[in-house]
């Protein structure tokens, strides 16, 4: 027998209940997408997608400020209980909010409604739910629906600890006079003075159950943040409402406003914010008796690090298909309102889509009969804690997924999950793995084996039930013990299997894509091996769950950011930085600083790392006079040390590339700043960007087509554990790799080899590409131990990127590996296609050194008469990163105007070409529409010789 699989489900569509309607209108009530200009790319792309005001602070009304949502949709259909029984035309919506009188958290409120009865188009006015009181501070409007009976209750807090629950039997056209729940928390051993719903919604489990969390805290200084669940199994009548047991308490997991969502396996998962503050990630816990009782407290890895703020979670598809959404500010402030969708339970999420990367608040998401999505959100305002306005955004699943999924095609994937805890689980003894039981790990119990030896492993068995092309990941426990593994399939490691699970702020489970595998149908094994200790020095191996997926479109690129309020990605190593709060440019909530020193003052950014790859790392701070002309990062990554000279005088407020590295998953990399500079050094923040993979000659991406390859370890500056090597022939012995293509572009292809006098001056690497094959001939007498580049290509997302090594050369040939490193959608100015001289004469020139492609263009400074233009296609709407590469000289412009088009206008951004060059330049982040190109112009308005070379544009 093959282990036990724990889930199976091909991901097609399902069979639809309602056709997906994809209306767009806003409706006459509220103001259609043009009151709200900073919203998502609402201009025709793939689906649909509105956005519409609900409520404004600026309005000339009573209200100061508008906070904390929540959103109730009562499904067509249904026989409401005090509906005459006739039942609902279409969906009705209702959204709610607190109507504050004065900018804050405390004071009196009105409890605000909005009701629209055709699925969210058209909205009644805000009318009082919960009318304000003398004395009494409501907040929290918080809905659950019953489907069941129609029933909508509405959970809302009172002052001193109070709880109220009112009912609508008529979707929300009337409501019943309130039931006070505060007798149910009389019990209070942690001395809570506040409890309160959470906001946005509670939810209906399969079996009828309703549930509806609820924050606590006690005052200050040990505020005892904690939550439990109120449930009624009788559909919500009056006295029909339960205390849950509460999530144990736990100091180092301060939870409060949170979700709660139903598993496949009848799971219950809370998803909550850490209430401390800081730039975190979320906290989970599990309850298996349907939200009675719950699992001690333990970091969710699956959304990763954000703002401390309320998020949503929606369960959106169930059966054939199994979708949750989540929504948050995907950043260190509260901005960047961002969708993601999860095919596998909340254990990672596959795509996401930014719905307004402006300021952006709390969120509650629901979902209509005909599939459409809902988000109502705060958005917009110079308050850093409260919004200007609340909108709400109507959008379809093939929007959000950019045509990657819809409720007609699914997402075309098939994907299949495996306990790794199991009886057949094996050590390298031959003796039974070590099993724990932990609620929440997928199956109840996790793999735990305290690695005694580098080179110990465990295997786990498994059955594949039809031969193909699988993406594999495994869901691991992360901890301070953990060691460094390497993970391989069949004795063959994979790709990016290597991964430092290690998490020295407290524990939990994270989701790591180790790279892609072709497997045959039948029994395999997948073998996690100790590679090394792990940054905290531990050695144990724990692994909960295996994933195999196939098909489908391939998942989104991952980011990592380190900000210097990042609790778990941030230190202070030595001297006293001082922390600066709310100062224009900066990124998040805050910078560091320090004044010029001997470089005995350092801080260290580590990046979680979410998968092994090839990262461009850049830095992120203010502007200013005064600031380093050399402020020295030192990036510490998977293949040795690099330090980067950064002038902090200019160019910031944007990403500033520092280069492209390798980095193992987890936090073993690190960037580090330091004093020793001659001015001041700002500390901010460092973010990675995924751009790419190395492949080895031992890993599934490498495979030999014909003839025999020895394994060979003789000269020193190979990549990996070896290197392989055939004698010079006739091109009759061949070996491939297959580098995965996560994005449409252009990526740089390089190798790498040890180098020896016996080796081919001409080595034929053929590099196949989506506009053909071109053969590069390399001399592998030197040059070794570094990567050697092949060039710049072409190639199509989802089709694997190939490069071949044949023994037709003069000497002998090695194979060790190769890498790709994305550079985005990139114009040159030898690209006639993507590039045109609009006025004036611009000469070719190769004089210096630096230059992107076989030229560049030079003109003198002049008036703004002599103009060029890059124009560059746009697949997927959406915010793109404009980056410029030139050869940089003493004299050239200290202020090329770049003027960049984008969806919301055109920006002119200036930059010093007598610096940087040789690299890619950031313009800054902008707003495109698809099947619209964005246009890069470039004139002689200047100080100096202006130079134009390629333009970029990366997502």
């Amino acid at each position: 027998m093959g282990m036990s699989l724990f889930a199976s489900v091909a991901l097609a569509a399902p069979v639809a209940t309602a056709a997906e309607s994809g209306a767009t209108g806003s409706g006459s009530a509220g103001r259609g997408v043009s009151g709200v200009a900073a919203s998502a790319d609402a201009v025709a792309d793939t689906g649909s997608f509105a956005e519409s005001e609900l409520w404004d602070s600026t309005d000339d009304d009573a209200y100061a400020s508008f906070h904390v949502q929540g959103l109730a949709v009562v499904p067509a259909g249904i026989v409401p209980p005090a509906g005459n029984g006739q039942a609902l035309p279409d969906d009705v919506v209702l959204t709610f909010t607190e109507g504050r009188f004065a900018v804050g958290d405390g004071g009196e409120k009105d409890l605000l409604v909005r009701r629209s009865v055709d699925g969210g188009r058209n909205w009644s006015a805000g009318v009082p739910v919960v009318p304000r009181q003398t004395g009494q501070s409501w907040g929290n409007p918080t809905p659950v629906v019953d489907e069941q009976t129609g029933r909508v209750c509405l959970f809302y807090k009172g002052s001193g600890g109070a709880v109220f629950v009112k009912r609508s039997d008529d979707a929300g056209a009337s409501w019943s006079a309130a039931e006070d729940l505060t007798p149910l928390f009389a019990s209070n051993p942690h001395g809570w003075t506040l409890n309160s719903p959470v906001p946005g919604h509670g939810i209906q489990l399969r079996d009828g159950r309703l549930l509806m969390p609820v924050q606590h805290r006690a005052p200050d200084p040990d505020r005892n943040y904690g939550i439990e669940m109120l449930y009624s199994d009788a559909h919500g009548d009056p006295g029909s409402w339960r205390r849950s047991a509460a999530v144990p308490l736990s100091v180092a997991y301060p939870v409060n406003e949170s979700r709660v969502y139903e598993r496949a396996d009848g799971a219950v998962v809370l998803n909550g914010r850490w209430g401390s503050g800081g730039t975190r990630y979320r906290i989970t816990a599990t309850s298996t008796d349907r939200g009675t009782s719950w699992s001690a407290p333990a970091i969710d890895g699956s959304t990763g690090q954000f703002v401390s703020v309320d998020a949503s979670a929606l369960q959106y598809s169930r059966g054939q298909v199994d979708r949750l959404l989540f929504s948050g500010p995907d950043a260190s402030a509260r901005e960047n309102m961002t969708v993601s969708v999860s095919y596998d339970g909340g254990a990672s999420y596959r795509y996401s889509r930014v719905i307004n990367p402006g300021m952006s608040y709390y969120s509650d998401l629901a979902r209509l009969s005909d599939g459409t999505i809902l988000l109502v959100y705060g958005r917009d305002g110079a308050d850093a804690g409260f919004p200007e306005r609340i909108s709400v955004a109507r959008f379809d699943l093939e929007w959000l997924t950019q045509g990657r999924d819809s409720l007609t095609t699914g997402p075309g994937l098939s994907q299949q999950a495996y306990e790794l805890a199991t009886a057949e689980a094996r050590t390298d003894t031959g003796a039974a793995a070590p099993v724990v039981s932990d609620p929440n790990a997928r199956g109840g119990r996790t793999l735990r084996y305290p690695a005694p030896a580098v080179g110990r492993y465990v295997d786990v068995p498994f059955d594949v039930a039809a031969a193909g092309t699988y993406e594999v990941a495994v869901r691991l426990h992360r901890g301070a013990d953990r060691g460094q593994i390497r993970a391989s399939v069949d004795g063959t490691a994979l790709g990016q299997g290597l991964v430092d699970p290690t998490m020295t702020v407290g524990e939990g489970y994270q989701l790591y894509r180790l790279g892609t595998a072709e497997l045959t149908a039948g029994r395999h094994s997948i073998r996690f091996t100790l590679a090394g200790q792990g940054r905290g020095g531990g050695s144990v191996i724990t692994a909960d769950q295996l994933f195999l997926t196939s098909g489908g479109s391939p998942a989104d690129t991952p980011k990592a950011v380190a900000d210097n309020d990042s609790v778990a990605g941030f230190e202070t190593v030595s001297g006293n930085w001082t922390r600066v709060e709310k100062a224009p440019g900066e990124y998040g909530q805050s910078h560091r600083t320090h004044a010029a020193g001997t470089g005995g003052a350092r801080v260290r950014f580590r990046p979680d790392v979410p998968m092994s790859g090839v990262y461009e790392v850049s830095a992120w701070y203010r502007p200013g006079t005064g600031q380093a002309s050399n402020a020295s990062y030192v990036i510490r990554h998977a293949e040795g040390q690099e330090t980067v000279e950064v002038d902090q005088r200019s160019g910031g407020g944007r990403w500033v590339r520092l280069g492209d590295f390798a980095f193992t998953a987890g936090g073993g990399g690190t960037v580090e700043l330091s004093d020793a500079a001659d001015g001041l050094v700002a500390a901010d923040a460092i973010r990675l960007a995924y751009r790419g993979a190395a492949a080895d000659n031992d890993s599934t991406a490498y495979e030999t087509v014909s003839g025999e390859w020895n394994n060979a370890t003789g000269t020193a500056g190979y990549h990996g554990p070896n290197y392989r090597t055939h004698p010079a022939g006739t091109g009759s012995s061949v070996v491939r790799w297959r580098l995965d293509v996560p994005a449409d572009g252009t990526y740089d292809v390089s190798v790498w080899y040890a180098a020896h006098a016996n080796r081919a001056s001409n080595a034929p690497y053929v590099v196949h590409h989506a506009q053909g094959s071109t053969t590069v001939r390399v001399d592998q007498r030197e040059r070794g131990g570094q990567w050697v580049s092949l060039g710049s290509y072409p190639f199509t997302a989802g089709r694997p990127a190939t490069v071949e090594l044949s023994d037709a050369a003069d000497g002998y040939v090695v194979a060790d590996a190769v890498r790709t490193t994305y550079h985005g959608l990139v114009a040159d100015n030898d690209d006639a296609s993507h590039y045109e001289v609009v006025s004036g004469t611009w000469n070719n020139a190769t004089g210096s050194a630096g230059y992107y492609g076989p030229n560049y263009r030079t003109h003198a400074a002049g008036t703004g008469s002599s103009v060029v233009r890059w124009r560059l296609d746009v697949p997927v709407s959406g915010r793109y990163d404009v980056s410029v590469w030139y050869a940089a000289h003493a004299n050239r412009a200290s202020d090329a105007p770049y003027v960049v088009d984008h969806a919301d206008g055109s920006t002119t951004v200036r930059v010093d070409q007598r610096e940087r060059g040789g690299r890619w330049v950031s313009l800054g982040t902008y707003s495109f529409t698809a099947g619209r190109p964005a246009t890069v112009g470039l004139s002689d308005a200047a100080d100096g010789y202006v130079v134009a070379d390629a333009v970029r544009l990366v997502r």
